[in-house]
């Protein structure tokens, strides 16, 4: 694979503050992998402030992303925004955490593609029914939903026991009430 597009190379910049912006289509979320990202329209506006001993980067995040609605599983396409600051310093990188990237000595580059992917999952909530926020513009596809109640009753009529052994245990147990 390619080197990526999303690093970000401070080696030889000046102290101070610096701006970059990355734009992520289909295609970021399709070299992901298991990306429920269907397609992306996002603007990141990096703002990196290099001191003498760390840097600091904060990322503005916005656009659209198309997911499906957890009820009827239609896509649409789901406005985000999020902002995130992330530390960035020398040393063992087996000590980053969440807000502190650690990179090993002497680097002078970093990629901030898995940084990105993360900030846009979190800004996504984890009950995507559009419906419910906008009854207006977002309509549920009826019929999916009328096929999904179809199945949901079958599966019900299909939890009865068809075992013999079973049907035994169940005797021994309306018995005994």
């Amino acid at each position: 694979m390619g080197k990526s597009q999303y690093i970000i190379q401070f080696g030889g910049l000046p102290i101070g503050v610096h701006d970059f912006e990355f734009e992520l289509s289909d295609t970021f979320f399709k070299s992901i992998g298991n990306s429920e990202i269907e397609k992306a329209d996002i603007c990141v506006d990096a703002t990196l402030t290099k001191q003498n001993n760390l840097l600091q980067l904060h990322l503005a995040v916005s656009g659209t992303v198309g997911i499906e609605c957890d009820r009827c599983l239609k896509s649409f396409d789901f406005p985000i925004e999020a902002e995130e600051d992330l530390v960035i310093k020398h040393g063992n990188p087996e000590e980053s955490t969440d807000e502190i990237l650690v990179i090993a000595e002497g680097m002078e580059e970093f990629d901030i593609s898995h940084y990105l992917y993360e900030y846009i999952m979190l800004a996504i909530p984890a009950r995507r029914v559009p419906c419910e926020l906008d009854e207006e513009s977002f309509k549920c596809d009826t019929e999916m939903l009328e096929k999904l109640a179809k199945l949901a009753a079958e599966s019900s009529k299909d939890d009865e026991p068809n075992n013999p052994m079973w049907e035994q245990l169940n005797k021994l147990k309306f018995n005994k009430n």
